[in-house]
């Protein structure tokens, strides 16, 4: 893959490379106070238990631990103030991370040899397009002026025709309002051309200029997120994913922007040229609420890009108005002697261009060829660059056998048999996931193309049924495959009956009741809840922190009072309460994933995350549990209690209450009841990087194109 130099080539990412050192020593420095701290808790414990001055040494515990949460606190707020990146700096890095990550994508499609044919478009029907004279004079009253020189504008929207490798200067120099609407037929091309568009802006753009980001719009709720006046749906949105995809901009804006992340302060600002794909595929009231948010959120003098499908876009247009002072392309059918002379050089392939080869050829595919240009479904199909693409991975798999005679399922004049446009495209769908799963030297064979298909027909009716529809293959999503109930309930009655047995047996049936009747409900709690990756752990502040400490206290105050009176049993409330509800506070911070990452770093830092937050449960429930055993039934008791309280809680913590714990539930599960793949995020990337079937965004996984999905979904 390649690399984009961005922190060599722009000395303004300096910055960036001081803000991550900055993080990283507080990283290690946060490590060693926490050992400090905890080391001289447990020493004064040690000591005060030796002297016999532990009920009075107890209380004094909380205060401490608060004051140095505090110190903690104050240190790496002013670190974080230091660290602050300025925007021209995040602008920059930026770019170059949305550069290296669409660079690989489309670096794929440039592999393939030949070229496949060349998109086109012209200007769409009337109807669906801003007049003209409205895009050139909205342009012309833009604050600060044009946004590029009047003189390269197209003198109507017949000036807007071209083909794939102009439409960045079409976008730059044509459209008055760089604003820009894309529509065409499914499989088209609208999601390459957009990422072409997107390369092209970014490697013209000057330091201050805007960066172009791509948002897939299926994940968009449109309904108004606040209450204020002030609908910011749109722009929350837009905020929440750049700072899921990546890290630089979950940081905290420089001074002067308020407490806002750096995302959010350079979407006020205007820096970023949203680019909406997939904007059809939000279901159809919902795509008027989204217009109408776009068009009510973005100013006019914004850049924005919006891929449709023609049809949807149409009935949209019935009930809401077009996106404001954009022109409106769309994508024409491919040039059939362009798809004839593309498909023959392919089924020739390396070898030499012999009578004999080019007759054999004719003989394969000449029946299909004649076809093409007219209006029957295999010629519809073909017109499109999905239909090609089906076409030559089906019929010309770049690492079948030379040497391998084809089967009659092999020969394509099989599409001649199809009477719909719908049923070749099924055809090709399936074929398609067959062929790249078959063995091949450069890949191997892990799965069959049956093992594979049934786990792309459970993904794909996973996002239908249980994301709503969502476009994205989301490893933190799988758990909501599985019902919630039983997986609340089995680790919360997990949890609770390992906890109650040491208690039970030692001091009888109440401790034992009131042990696992302390750690269930914290465990349902922290279980089966919509949980993002992380990567860190943060404490924060709420009111909530208190309802499980004091319920935790009480119960435990109740349960062991007759055993060891008053003074005891409320030195225990105090120290059950406050370790609870302190560690309760301890919640995952959000998912902070590099352009580079991609969802295996990202699992791969949650993971951390749950074992960091299942140690420090363990740490603190541990300690407890050993304290209330020792009062209760002396120290032989502490020791057992120590460990397999502290081990229950942190387990069921961990993986109740983290994203990587519930993925690697609902994987376990999942391997046992439907029989996916025990290492699925294998699967998931060898799909992506050796077969083709799925396509990398950020952190999450998508099929390679929406149609393939939803003939999964059937």
């Amino acid at each position: 893959m390649k690399t984009w130099p961005r922190w060599r080539a722009r000395p303004e990412a300096d910055g960036g490379r001081r803000g991550a050192g900055v993080r990283e020593r507080m990283r290690r420095t946060r490590r060693l106070y926490v050992l400090l701290t905890l080391g001289g808790l447990v020493a004064a414990v040690c000591l005060a238990y030796d002297a016999g001055e532990l009920a009075a040494a107890l209380p004094a515990l909380p205060p401490t631990v608060a004051g140095a949460f505090l110190t903690w606190a104050a240190f790496s707020g002013d670190r974080i103030e230091g660290a602050r990146r300025e925007l021209p700096s995040a602008v920059q890095e930026l770019a170059g991370a949305v550069r290296q990550q669409w660079d690989a994508e489309l670096s794929r499609q440039r592999l393939v040899r030949p070229i496949p044919p060349a998109v086109s478009w012209a200007a769409a029907a009337r109807e669906l397009s801003v007049p003209w004279s409205e895009l050139v004079a909205a342009a012309r009253r833009w604050p600060g002026g044009p946004p590029s020189d009047p003189a390269g504008w197209a003198a109507g929207p017949e000036g807007l025709a071209g083909q794939e490798e102009e439409i960045t200067e079409t976008y730059l120099r044509r459209i008055p309002t760089r604003r820009l609407v894309l529509l065409g037929e499914p499989g088209s091309g609208k999601t390459t051309l957009l990422i072409r568009l997107l390369l092209g802006l970014v490697r013209q753009r000057a330091p201050d200029d805007r960066v172009p980001v791509l948002f897939t719009v299926a994940s968009l709720d449109p309904r108004p997120g606040s209450g204020d006046g002030r609908d910011d749906t749109l722009d929350t949105w837009m905020a929440g994913q750049l700072e899921r995809d990546h890290e630089i901009l979950a940081d905290p804006a420089p001074p002067g922007f308020g407490e806002v992340s750096l995302a959010r302060a350079l979407l006020n600002r205007g820096m970023i040229i949203p680019m909406f794909d997939g904007f059809d595929e939000l279901p159809k009231e919902q795509r008027r609420r989204a217009m109408a948010l776009v068009n009510e959120s973005l100013p006019l003098d914004q850049p924005v890009v919006l891929a449709c499908r023609s049809a949807e876009y149409r009935a949209l247009l019935e009930v809401s108005a077009p996106l404001g002072e954009a022109a409106t392309l769309e994508l024409l059918p491919l040039r059939s002697e362009e798809v004839e002379e593309y498909l023959r050089a392919t089924a020739l392939g390396h070898g030499p261009r012999t009578a004999t080869a080019s007759a054999a050829v004719e003989e394969r595919w000449g029946p299909v060829l004649e076809r093409l240009g007219g209006t029957s479904p295999l010629a519809q199909t073909l017109a499109t660059p999905l239909g090609v693409f089906l076409a030559r991975a089906v019929y010309h798999p770049d690492e079948a056998p030379v040497s391998r005679a084809p089967t009659p399922r092999d020969e394509p004049r099989e599409l001649l048999t199809f009477a719909t446009r719908e049923a070749v495209e099924r055809h090709l769908f399936r074929a398609f996931i067959r062929t790249a799963y078959r063995s091949a030297p450069q890949r191997g064979r892990r799965w069959t193309d049956v093992e594979a298909e049934r786990v792309f027909v459970f993904l794909a009716r996973h996002m239908k049924v249980h994301l709503e529809g969502s476009t994205e293959i989301a490893w933190w999503e799988l758990y909501r495959a599985i019902p919630a109930a039983p997986l609340r309930l089995l680790v919360s009655v997990g949890a609770g009956a390992l906890v109650a047995v040491v208690p039970w047996c030692v001091a009888g049936p109440v401790a034992g009741l009131g042990a696992g009747l302390t750690v269930g409900p914290v465990a349902l709690l922290a279980t089966g809840q919509r949980r993002e990756p992380a990567a860190g752990i943060r404490w924060s502040w709420r009111h909530s922190t208190l309802v499980p400490g004091t319920v935790a206290g009480m119960v435990t105050g109740f349960a062991i009072g007759p055993v060891t009176g008053l003074r005891l049993a409320l030195v225990c409330v105090l120290a059950i309460g406050f370790a609870v509800g302190f560690m309760t506070g301890l919640r995952p911070k959000a998912m902070d994933v590099t352009a580079g990452s991609g969802p295996g770093e990202s699992l791969s830092r949650d993971r951390v995350t749950a074992w960091r937050i299942m140690l420090l449960w363990a740490l603190a429930a541990g300690p407890v549990a050993g304290l209330v055993a020792d009062l209760v039934a002396g120290r032989t008791a502490a020791v057992v209690a120590t460990p397999v309280v502290g081990v229950a809680i942190g387990l069921a913590v961990g993986f109740g209450g983290t994203a990587w714990g519930l993925f690697t539930l609902a994987r376990g599960y999942l391997f046992v009841r439907e029989r996916l793949p025990g290492d699925l995020m294998a699967f998931l990337d060898d799909a992506h990087r050796q077969r083709g079937v799925l396509r990398k965004t950020g952190a999450v996984y998508q099929f390679r194109h929406i149609n393939l999905q939803r003939h999964l979904e059937e």
